[in-house]
Parts: C-alpha cells; sequence; structure tokens
C-alpha cells in the first residue's frame, strides 16, 4: 500500500518474493512505478487503489501516513494471510500507540525500529 516509486516491490522482487503486488492512490505513483520495475527488469504487478485487491500474502507493507493507516486497516489486514507479517511505516513516534490501538482487533503490533522521530510498526497475523 502506497507504492510509490515502486522501490519496497522492486527490493521485494529481487530478494525473491514470489507475487509482488504494488498499490497506490496517485496514478502517476503506479505509472512510475511500473516504468522503474521495468527498467530494473523485475517481476511486479501495480494497481491503482480504486481496482479490488485479490488474495491474501504473506507479506503487506504500507508506507504511508497515519490517518490513511487507520482508516484502511480493515483492508489492509485483510489481505495478510494467517501466519502472515504487516509492517507499517510512515507513522510519527508519536502516532505509534494510536496505530497499535486502531489495529489491535487485526493482529498485536510492536514498534519494530525507531529513526529520526519516525516508527516502523510489525506483527503477525493469528
Amino acid at each position: 500500500y502506497g507504492c510509490g516509486s515502486g522501490i519496497l516491490a522492486i527490493a521485494a522482487s529481487r530478494l525473491g518474493a514470489g507475487d509482488v503486488l504494488g498499490v497506490d492512490i496517485d496514478l502517476q505513483a503506479v505509472n512510475a512505478a511500473k516504468s522503474n520495475a521495468e527498467r530494473n527488469d523485475v517481476s511486479a504487478r501495480f494497481d491503482d487503489s480504486t481496482k479490488e485487491i485479490k488474495g491474501q500474502f504473506d507479506i503487506v507493507v504500507a508506507n504511508i501516513l497515519s490517518n490513511p493507516l487507520k482508516a484502511l486497516a480493515p483492508a489492509i489486514c485483510s489481505h495478510v494471510r494467517p501466519g502472515g507479517r504487516l509492517a507499517l511505516s510512515g507513522i510519527l513516534a508519536e502516532q505509534s500507540d494510536e496505530l497499535i490501538a486502531a489495529y489491535s482487533s487485526y493482529l498485536s503490533l510492536s514498534v519494530a525500529d525507531t529513526r529520526d522521530g519516525w516508527v516502523c510498526l510489525a506483527g503477525i497475523k493469528a
């Protein structure tokens, strides 16, 4: 979620991920991500967020701001398969407790890393 330039999807593909899908609300980002994946000769799909996302994945990452992360919690978590991992970033340290609470009915999140006032939250779906 929030594929932007496609850098995370490209890295995932290069590191051996099988099915890589990037999603963004911004059509220019989707087009840039597609172009960057082609330039880097990696297999990844990119779609805009108005299209239905089907399936569950072993790893789901979302690098977007706190309010969209809260609003998208049900959708994001529905795509994490049982035993799968979720990582959320784009979160200010002071927002982490609020995000952990927003996701608590879906999975347990904790702070995985902190840098310069930003945090990455991560968890495993039961």
